[in-house]
């Protein structure tokens, strides 16, 4: 557990460097230039990084073992760190559709300074190489927060692009494409902060990560068990908690179904990655 903090905590204190420089860049030119656009794409960038340091705290506070009081872990705290995520998404959102709207009757800008296109690649080019990376390390690490940061970032390259599109706009004399742009990037911000609200309360929930069927198909793989129900999974990533109920046949003794059980327990985590516990109630045949 350790260790996946660490490579995970690797990732977001590199993606919040990356957010902080692209922003910085975005909102300086955004502001100078009066280009809402990409004021909003800096602002989106800024957010990312705010989101990195919360995410920071939150995968921290996850990793630390059981104790008397959590018993389970303290998993679900980095569930929260990506709610939080998602509720400054909708702050952001909220912040730049206001601001489109307000921006409408005005005309928009006329002449923003050419050098807007080459911040506005290299942005792009940041973008990608870190969406992939979180992408990737988030699936190899089977971190919600990185998965969640990777929605974020991608978001961001989206709207870089579409940023660079109303700049080009601007300056073929159609100032208002700004504000139209500026007002799509904060209802796509709205709409990924959305679905990782979706993602996170389903495991907040205690939705089953694994279909019971096929908990049910390895157990009655071994010979003795007669029946199996109240399959139950919850949890997420590394730490995935099974528990469920045997029927065995009667005549068995009790080491044997305690045996059965365990190679049960052991065949579960060797095809089910991610299991961090299975308990087993054992009970002979025609009991319920």
């Amino acid at each position: 557990m350790a260790s996946r903090q660490r490579d995970v905590s690797r990732v977001l204190w590199g993606t919040l460097l990356a957010n902080l420089a692209v922003a910085l860049m975005q909102l300086i030119y955004g502001y100078t230039n009066g280009v809402l656009s990409v004021v909003a794409d800096g602002f989106h960038s800024l957010l990312d990084g705010s989101s990195n340091i919360i995410a920071l705290i939150g995968i921290r506070v996850a990793s630390q073992p059981p104790d008397d009081d959590h018993p389970y872990g303290h998993q679900k705290f980095e569930i929260l760190s990506a709610m939080a995520i998602s509720l400054l998404l909708f702050i952001a959102a909220w912040h730049i559709v206001s601001d489109s709207l307000g921006r409408w009757n005005d005309g928009g800008v006329t002449d923003p300074h050419p050098i807007g296109y080459l911040i506005l690649a290299v942005t792009a080019v940041i973008n990608l190489l870190v969406f992939r990376w979180q992408r990737r390390r988030g699936r190899d690490l089977q971190s919600p927060v990185l998965l969640a940061d990777s929605e974020h970032t991608r978001s961001d390259l989206l709207g870089t692009l579409a940023a660079m599109g109303a700049l080009f706009a601007i300056r073929s004399g159609w100032p208002l494409v700004d504000v139209v742009v500026a007002l799509a990037i904060g209802l796509f911000i709205a709409r990924s902060g959305y679905k990782i609200a979706l993602q996170s309360a389903g495991v907040l929930a205690d939705r089953a990560p694994i279909d019971p069927a096929r908990i049910v198909e390895i157990a009655l793989k071994f010979e003795g068990i007669r029946d199996v129900h109240h399959v139950r999974s919850r949890g997420f990533g590394s730490g995935i908690f099974v528990d469920m109920n045997l029927h065995v046949d009667p005549s068995i003794s009790v080491d044997e179904a305690h045996s059965i059980a365990h190679e049960v327990e052991e065949k579960i985590r060797e095809e089910l990655p991610g299991i961090h516990d299975v308990v087993i109630h054992v009970e002979p045949e025609g009991t319920h």
